[in-house]
């Protein structure tokens, strides 16, 4: 059986935004890097759904989509800790 592959999405819930930014097989570095930016104090959570349905039908009920959502949090990390994050 091969290895499951599934989207990678973040969830901001200070903002309620939400972005799938890519896929993927393996989800350690999202589920490290967002919990980094937990403790850093960021509202943020990650989340793989599955790759079965469509990048664009993936939606969360009271959020809205933010394009470079991933990028902005990471920044925000970075700005607030003066840490790097490891990246795609």
């Amino acid at each position: 059986m091969g290895q499951r592959t599934f989207w990678l999405m973040v969830i901001d819930d200070a903002s309620r935004t939400f972005e799938v930014f890519g896929k993927s097989t393996d989800d350690t570095l999202l589920t490290s890097n967002t919990v980094e930016m937990q403790r850093a104090g960021l509202e943020v959570r990650c989340q793989a759904p599955d790759i079965s349905f469509s990048k664009e039908d993936i939606e969360i009920h009271g959020y809205k989509h933010e394009d470079g959502l991933y990028s902005r949090v990471i920044n925000e990390y970075e700005k607030r800790t003066g840490k790097s994050l490891n990246k795609w």
